[in-house]
């Protein structure tokens, strides 16, 4: 199983805070059958430019690499970035070095609030002008304010990808929700959100038996088959 949201790179964000724990988060990940992880580590446009992450990831991967030379059970590991949403980002050409992998796919968490028109239609921009295709972070976390504008329903006509947390299965308030959008094939892939070892570990095994108890495992076979395609940059 792939976990595509992670903040596992030591020193990067809120996520891991040295390389020992960044160790254990992906020494868990593995022991939980995850053989790859993407590196999501938080992009804001307000806070830095482009090529100063790309700059500061590189840094923080070769030192976690350094001491992964000699350990083998962890995922594969895949770059990417969770790209904090902003007005214009369809015109940064820029944008597509924070893409997963060599892939046109982004990682993006949309405001926390009601989206506007001006929001759906930089969506659109980034599919259309951009060539990149927005997997939408965590969307669990929008829900009370999708009703007011859009549903799921409209957010999947726009072509995007929807992406859950295991705490939103894991959570009851929010479980009956998640898998029945999973079960008609409206959330595509699933991922930890995983920061450190302690309130936020890796967690997507609990969240994988729970849709292989709740729907079954073609589900998560679907899932899984959703993401490698996605890595190959191919979702025919």
């Amino acid at each position: 199983m792939i976990d595509f949201h992670a903040h596992f790179l030591p020193e990067m964000d809120d996520g891991s805070a040295s390389v020992s724990e960044s160790i254990q988060m992906l020494k868990l990940s593995y022991n939980m059958g995850i053989d790859t992880i993407i590196s999501t580590s938080h992009y804001y446009s307000n806070y830095e430019n482009i090529e100063s992450f790309l700059s500061r990831r590189d840094a923080k991967l070769q030192k976690l690499k350094h001491s992964l030379e000699s350990i083998n059970d962890i995922p594969q590991i895949v770059m990417g970035a969770e790209v904090a949403f902003f007005s214009g980002m369809s015109d940064v050409r820029e944008l597509r070095k924070l893409c997963i992998g060599n892939t046109k796919y982004m990682l993006l968490e949309m405001p926390f609030c009601e989206w506007s028109s001006l929001t759906m239609k930089e969506l659109i921009r980034l599919i259309n002008n951009r060539g990149i295709i927005p997997i939408i972070a965590h969307i669990e976390r929008y829900f009370p304010h999708l009703h007011k504008n859009l549903n799921v329903k409209e957010l999947l006509s726009l072509g995007v990808v929807l992406q859950t947390n295991a705490e939103a299965l894991i959570n009851a308030s929010q479980k009956r929700s998640i898998l029945k959008l999973l079960a008609a094939g409206k959330i595509h892939l699933l991922g930890s959100d995983c920061h450190n070892m302690t309130e936020r570990r890796p967690n997507l095994n609990s969240a994988i038996k729970i849709i292989q108890k709740e729907i079954g495992i073609s589900c998560v076979n679907r899932i899984d088959l959703t993401g490698r395609k996605i890595l190959a940059d191919d979702v025919t």
